[in-house]
């Protein structure tokens, strides 16, 4: 099994893209696989409360199953869209998620995994060759990062993944992400050098603190987030941390936005004529209305697939009226946004992260 070079990869994203945009078409399928999870992460807003989640299962109640998630993935592939991005709760406690990765990449598309990485070790036989992009959560090192998941020992098997994939010629991509809030002060310049020995590129993000809903932004997670003085001081550290070759991947463009603006009201939110976000039952995310989908599964399923979808007035009005909400505040958001605008800084990204 040959392994696609990295350069190839990247110019296929990028021209995938381009065709999308010129179609008004999302070029990347964005999965939420899961509501379970083994973690009990502070910040996460992801993780359903009602589900337990230690064993693995194929799916339970209130979550598509195999072949209706083999069958959305490749309708998202015939419809145009590039690249899935698998994540959850944990999507490594589903059993099928091999299948799931390799019927996505036997589709066409490019697959990325973003998983806290307690299962991986374990299941990293069945996904190998599978995932082309792996995003592992880490928000501290060492026992913080334990007591931050809630999860003895997780960090030392990162360790012992890292090390393992290192020696794999069919290696993924690996990014980290670090979610910066109350709970772990001062944590990038912790993580950064980390990045660095494991030859991985790093993401921050600022805390979500809540969601859209048809009734206004519920923001229940508040007293969570970094205020904004301690913003500014994450995006003046991370800029020098870029400057002194930490591989911090966030645009200076972004850095210096954050520094200046760090409630982040200066851009024009494109995000969903980007990106398509599904949720565990199949429904599709409304993200101005989290409470209220646009379609369900079976409304796609059952009609004329995605390509009718994309053409329907939910769909159009929703990115109209996404221009003029700034409630996200993560870099993915802020700087897709910006490709979709075609800022070349951000075409020139695409292409210098698949050289990773």
């Amino acid at each position: 099994m040959a392994k696609v070079p990295p350069m190839l990869e990247g110019g296929r994203l990028v021209a995938g893209f381009l065709r999308a945009r010129a179609r008004g078409r999302p070029f990347i399928l964005s999965h939420l696989v899961t509501g379970r999870c083994n973690a009990r992460c502070p910040t996460c807003m992801w993780r359903m409360e009602d589900v337990a989640g230690g064993g693995l299962e194929a799916q339970t109640a209130g979550e598509l199953d195999t072949t209706a998630v083999e069958e959305l993935y490749r309708q998202a592939a015939r419809a145009g869209l590039v690249q899935l991005v698998v994540w959850g709760g944990e999507p490594t406690l589903r059993r099928d998620l091999p299948r799931l990765l390799w019927g996505a990449k036997e589709a066409g598309l490019l697959v990325t995994l973003i998983s806290n990485g307690h299962l991986l070790g374990r299941r990293w036989p069945e996904l190998r060759g599978s995932v082309d992009t792996l995003i592992l959560s880490v928000d501290d090192l060492g026992e913080a990062h334990d007591q931050m998941r809630g999860i003895p020992g997780l960090f030392a098997r990162l360790e012992m993944l890292v090390g393992r994939l290192a020696e794999d010629p069919l290696k993924p991509r690996l990014l980290l992400n670090t979610v910066l809030s109350a709970a772990n002060p001062g944590a990038l310049e912790r993580v950064a050098p980390l990045a660095k020995r494991w030859g991985a590129g790093l993401y921050f993000c600022p805390m979500e603190t809540g969601q859209m809903q048809s009734e206004g932004f519920d923001g229940r997670m508040a007293d969570l987030a970094l205020p904004a003085d301690e913003l500014r001081r994450a995006a003046a550290g991370a800029l020098r941390l870029k400057a002194a070759g930490y591989p911090l991947l966030s645009t200076e463009r972004y850095l210096r936005l954050l520094e200046r603006d760090p409630e982040l009201t200066r851009y024009t939110c494109r995000v969903p004529r980007a990106i398509l976000t599904i949720e565990a039952d199949g429904s599709v995310r409304h993200c101005l209305r989290r409470d209220r989908p646009l379609a369900s599964y079976e409304q796609i399923a059952g009609g004329a697939g995605l390509e009718a979808f994309y053409r329907s007035p939910r769909y159009r009005e929703m990115a109209r009226e996404a221009e003029s909400c700034t409630a996200c505040n993560n870099p993915d958001v802020v700087e897709t946004s910006w490709l979709w605008d075609l800022r070349p800084a951000m075409l020139r990204k695409v292409l210098a992260l698949a050289s990773l």
